[in-house]
């Protein structure tokens, strides 16, 4: 990772922990303060709380929240600041977080009770462009023993969300906008990698034995 690369990274982390950290007090407050940190699309849609969708790109609900998304972050930008400048892994992160805004407002934009934050879209888009530039990338979580094949993950993650969104099912997560950062960061990846989506679908070939 270049230098430049280096502190990108350490900027956005440093603006995620620095909104988070402000949006703590105001989400364990009153209403309408902490909906200045929230990204309520009923109410976007009728041309309020335009803040609340932008500051909750970077704020998050507790510590923890933080700390899972910046670690994501971390452990996933390597592979991308590898093959593509500063500016580019800016770009992604920045569109993943588009995407995954237009995914949720197109689907919930009727519904006055839902409510996300958190920069999951974005790192989803930088995660699933890390899988398209480097396809034996790993995922590894605390509670599973054993890394999980990037591929896999990508598509089992899609699959699931798509189940999950279909049924309703929140379960205090917004797989709408973990969905709509994934698709992002999947084709800005293949737009960075040397060799677009070609190792990605060689993977899964040789997976399936083709």
């Amino acid at each position: 990772m270049s230098p430049g690369g280096f502190s990108v990274l350490i900027a956005l982390v440093a603006v995620n922990v620095a909104v988070s950290l402000v949006g703590f007090r105001a989400l364990r407050g009153e209403r309408a303060a902490a909906e200045r940190f929230l990204f309520v699309p009923y109410q976007v849609a009728r041309g309020e709380n335009g803040t609340g969708m932008l500051l909750a790109h970077f704020a998050h609900a507790n510590v923890l929240h933080l700390a899972f998304n910046m670690l994501a972050l971390y452990s996933f930008a390597g592979p991308v600041l590898h093959v593509a400048s500063p500016a580019w892994f800016l770009l992604i992160y920045a569109v993943a977080g588009l995407g995954s805004d237009l995914v949720v407002f197109a689907l919930r934009r009727e519904d006055p009770s839902y409510r996300c934050l958190g920069a999951s879209g974005s790192v989803f888009g930088i995660v699933m462009a890390a899988i398209v530039i480097d396809p034996t990338t790993s995922v590894i979580f605390f509670f599973v023993p054993v890394p999980i094949p990037g591929p896999m993950f990508m598509l089992g993650y899609a699959v699931i969300a798509v189940v999950l969104i279909a049924r309703d099912r929140r379960g205090g997560i917004s797989h709408e906008g973990h969905l709509g950062g994934a698709i992002a960061g999947l084709a800005l990846g293949g737009l960075s990698a040397p060799r677009g989506i070609g190792p990605l679908l060689r993977w899964f070939a040789q997976a399936l034995g083709a």
